[in-house]
């Protein structure tokens, strides 16, 4: 203690509070530049590693770009795809459709034939007449016959003959009756 004394003797209690507030704020100021700087670290740190995750999306670019263009192609050769079905499924439907109106146009012209064959025939239908709902009969299917294209024999032989044809007013009930029986 003596040897205390004897270095620190000298020294009076305000030098020592002065040299303890010195020693103090150095401290203090020792810990607000380490805060500073920790701070600044970590700010620094979390820049850092913003722009890395910047760098890595970027160089991922060339990458993502080429799925985008992978899947675009893949996407292009399927409505390619459905396309071209699409455009077979019309052609067949068309034929199907083309089909469908021939044969009915056949069933038509075999109907439109049957009752010229019934209607101008002098011994089944002697009075060579028949009933306005007869003719209007005909003349629709007629009409249904011309709509699917239908030509040839039943405009050149069997319309011709079939307007020769009398037609008995429904109301002439006598006469359609006296019609009726002539038939076979």
């Amino acid at each position: 203690m003596d040897a205390v004394i004897e270095t620190f003797g000298g020294l009076e209690v305000a030098t020592v509070i002065v040299f303890c507030a010195a020693l103090f704020a150095i401290w203090k100021l020792y810990r607000k530049a380490k805060k500073y700087i920790i701070e600044q670290y970590q700010r620094e740190e979390e820049k850092d590693a913003k722009i890395q995750k910047c760098l890595d999306q970027i160089a991922m670019y060339p990458k993502w770009r080429q799925q985008s263009m992978d899947m675009q192609k893949k996407f292009t050769e399927d409505i390619k795809h459905l396309t071209d079905t699409q455009k077979e499924n019309i052609r067949r439907m068309e034929e199907i459709e083309k089909a469908n109106r021939k044969r009915k146009r056949n069933e038509l012209r075999e109907r439109l034939l049957q009752s010229y064959r019934y209607f101008t025939s002098k011994e089944k239908n002697p009075l060579q007449a028949w009933s306005e709902m007869e003719s209007d009969s005909f003349w629709k299917i007629f009409k249904d016959y011309e709509e699917l294209d239908g030509d040839g024999y039943v405009h050149s032989e069997v319309q011709p003959a079939m307007n020769s044809l009398e037609v008995i007013p429904m109301h002439e009930t006598e006469r359609i009756s006296e019609l009726m029986q002539s038939r076979k």
